[in-house]
């Protein structure tokens, strides 16, 4: 194993772990932009939304196709006869911030700083119906959003992990070849899987200890100290 030259990250449960995930509360703020009177409650509006979400969820990992929020609320609000005061996009920043509660992932900071005095590029990789700018203002209320050269989103690129096209993608952001570059995820269906089949360095970030798998062989590490240590060696 070869030191880095850049890691891409995955994003949540990764860099940023989820403190609290409440989407009625998200789906009453957005009820406050209503145009018009409606009975419609948070949880029927939520409820019709998961709907959705459970039939567009199987053709999003059969063919690697992300859908943005923004468009997923056309269908929604049209078909519950609704409509808001404020447009798409701020729709989809309203839910964020009001439905998810986020964290730095312990230990990342010092982790940033590590590669950052060894010079190391890093990036985020990210499946997410919510765009990069929603996902970067959210790193920036941790101190982070500074500490990457880019972020992807899905969401902003169509295609989605473990798609190679947007590991490639990631890739001619860094600038590197692909043996230079180590990518770090919590999920093998999606970050390790992409990262092997993409010709990348696989890390699987494992603070849980979940169970393997032995189709995905990677490096695995359950801490960033212990990835720290890992790269300082090399």
């Amino acid at each position: 194993m070869n030191r880095p030259a850049g890691i891409i990250f995955d994003y949540g449960e990764t860099v940023l772990c989820s403190e609290s995930t409440n989407f009625v509360a998200g789906s009453a703020r957005l009820l406050e932009f209503l145009t018009h009177d409606s009975s419609l409650t948070a949880e029927e509006l939520q409820s019709v939304a998961n709907e959705l979400n459970r039939e567009l969820e199987r053709g999003r990992n059969e063919f690697m196709i992300e859908y943005g929020v923004e468009y997923f609320y056309n269908i929604l609000f049209e078909t519950l006869g609704i409509s808001l005061s404020i447009s798409n996009s701020e729709a989809a920043r309203e839910f964020w911030n009001y439905a998810v509660k986020f964290q730095p992932a312990e230990g990342i900071h010092e982790f940033l700083d590590m590669l950052e005095e060894n010079r190391i590029k890093t990036g985020i990789l990210s499946n997410s119906s919510f765009t990069g700018v929603i996902m970067e203002e959210e790193l920036a209320k941790h101190n982070l959003a500074h500490r990457f050269s880019f972020l992807i989103s899905s969401a902003d690129y169509i295609f989605r992990k473990p798609s190679r096209r947007i590991y490639e993608l990631a890739v001619r952001k860094m600038n590197l070849s692909p043996q230079d570059i180590w990518f770090v995820g919590d999920r093998l269906e999606w970050d390790i899987k992409g990262a092997i089949s993409s010709g990348l360095c696989p890390i699987w970030y494992n603070p849980q200890n979940q169970p393997g798998n032995a189709d995905y062989e990677c490096l695995e590490v359950k801490s960033w100290h212990e990835l720290r240590e890992i790269i300082e060696s090399l």
